[in-house]
């Protein structure tokens, strides 16, 4: 990572730039990742706690106890998750990779919770796939 990145919520308003490299990036496939997600999957971008600053909205965040160890924080204006922080991983942050100013910047390098990823999404990629949304009767 050469430069600084940076994420917001969908609004704008919560922002936070990370000072150091991402740790990993994980395709999260457990029940409550598809829960708090609403998908298939989440993907969670995990970096340093300390590298991880809220540059703007720290107080119009909220947060939600997602599990006995998660707590999911977030923007109360717009309703998107940030982060989450989790006892297990004290030192880490786990940021929800859609909020990242450019989620291409970093890639997913491992699968986690696979016992219950939804049998179709090994084969997502063999579906018919367009650049925008497709015309009515191509999809």
């Amino acid at each position: 990572m050469a430069e600084t990145m940076t994420g917001a919520c969908l609004c704008g308003a919560v922002q936070y730039q990370l000072n150091q490299p991402v740790k990993a990036v994980a395709n999260c496939h457990c029940n409550t990742c598809k829960k708090i997600s609403g998908a298939a999957f989440q993907t969670v971008v995990i970096v340093d706690r300390d590298a991880f600053e809220i540059t703007a909205g720290k107080e119009i965040l909220s947060s939600y106890q997602m599990t006995e160890n998660a707590r999911k924080h977030f923007c109360r204006n717009c309703g998107s998750a940030v982060y989450v922080l989790h006892k297990k991983f004290p030192a880490s942050c786990l940021l929800q990779l859609g909020s990242l100013s450019d989620p291409t910047a970093v890639q997913p390098t491992i699968n986690v919770f696979c016992e219950t990823m939804l049998p179709w999404v090994k084969d997502i990629t063999a579906l018919p796939s367009f650049d925008q949304r497709p015309e009515k009767g191509n999809a």
